[in-house]
């Protein structure tokens, strides 16, 4: 396997779109790396410079420590599996997984043992002789990851893979992919919008909005330590509540919303963190995990707030509240003890230990 690296990579298309800017990637042999952002922040095109569909405007690209900047997509070594399976509809399964290696003159016998470990593998023995539309669509996605299998290749390019497939395929296949990059100890580098998918799955993410890399990191580091107010929203679901507000002496910093409603005073280690931001605007940011029904929640450090639920949703083992303060709306995520009711006052404990704090101007972290 091979380490891809992408040194200052720019895409602009005819016209001056720039779909990616200055794009600085080391992915490192044997990893699972995931690109992930909104629709067109430029985590596909990323995805297909790195496989040769798309023709890089500037920088460099590196896979196994070779220039591959103007290298054919078939000489690079690469596999790309893509959102719409791309089978051959009048082959056989086992005619699709072995197309790519007739294609390179290899002896039948290598393909036929190359292609039967595959299906094994991705569990595809009894469908060998079937034509894709036999198949359902988690079967077909398996076929089109066997066809990449079989290549053997230094990387594994992946482009929103299971994004066709209902939501409890995309949990299994999710967990199949995962194995898979176990067991072949390959790299892969991975491409999708979905957030869940990113955490469950990537050693590293890249976090991308408008053709720029906003953060490089494990998933527990980004979910604890975004580095801006985009990457703390974008990770965490439901998504990280955000209200804007001011902080002020009282008794030891204090933060204070913009309408007055929230008032929260601040621990020592935070107020020392954020004192060069007395008397300027901040954004607070708490994740909906970290605020919990007071009946229940005993911390030393937090301050309860009476809210007026507008929507409950039961989940099953937990229950989302949604409310407003100030102007902003909110989602807490308790433990499913006793459903409340609409349109009445609930009680709930904010955990000020788990507080974020971005800069009002540029949205960095404090």
């Amino acid at each position: 396997m091979a380490e891809v690296t992408l040194k200052n990579v720019t895409k602009v298309y005819e016209g001056g779109q720039v779909a990616a800017k200055d794009i600085n990637i080391n992915v490192h042999d044997k990893e699972f790396v995931v690109l992930v952002g909104p629709s067109g922040c430029g985590k596909s095109t990323t995805l297909r410079m790195i496989a040769g569909l798309e023709e890089i405007t500037s920088g460099e690209l590196f896979i196994d420590n070779k220039k591959v900047n103007d290298v054919s997509p078939k000489d690079r070594d690469i596999a790309m599996v893509f959102q719409n399976y791309a089978l051959y509809p009048h082959m056989t399964v086992y005619e699709n997984m072995a197309f790519g290696l007739k294609l390179r003159k290899f002896p039948k016998e290598e393909i036929k043992q190359r292609v039967n470990d595959a299906a094994k593998i991705l569990g595809l023995e009894d469908y060998l002789t079937r034509k894709p539309k036999a198949l359902s669509g988690g079967q077909r996605q398996r076929v089109a990851v066997g066809r990449a299998i079989v290549r053997k290749p230094k990387v594994f390019l992946f482009d929103e893979p299971l994004s066709n497939l209902d939501a409890k395929l995309r949990v299994q296949m999710r967990t199949e992919i995962s194995k898979l990059h176990q067991n072949l100890g390959a790299t892969m580098i991975y491409v999708t919008h979905d957030q869940t998918e990113a955490m469950t799955m990537g050693d590293r993410i890249v976090i991308m909005k408008d053709g720029i890399i906003h953060q490089i990191d494990t998933p527990l580091n980004l979910y604890n330590q975004p580095i801006n107010k985009f990457v703390a929203g974008f990770i965490g679901s439901p998504s990280m509540n955000f209200i804007e507000g001011t902080l002020v002496h009282e008794n030891g910093l204090t933060f204070k919303s913009k309408e007055k409603f929230l008032t929260l005073k601040l621990n020592e280690s935070l107020g020392e963190r954020l004192k060069n931001y007395l008397g300027k605007s901040v954004w607070l940011g708490i994740r909906p995990e970290d605020i919990y029904d007071s009946d229940s929640f005993t911390a030393n450090n937090s301050v309860k707030v009476d809210v007026r639920l507008e929507v409950v949703e039961p989940m099953g083992n937990e229950i989302f509240l949604y409310f407003t303060i100030d102007s902003s709306q909110f989602v807490a995520r308790i433990p499913a003890r006793k459903k409340p009711e609409p349109n009445t006052t609930k009680t709930l404990s904010i955990d000020l230990n788990k507080l974020h704090f971005f800069d009002a101007d540029s949205e960095k972290s404090i």
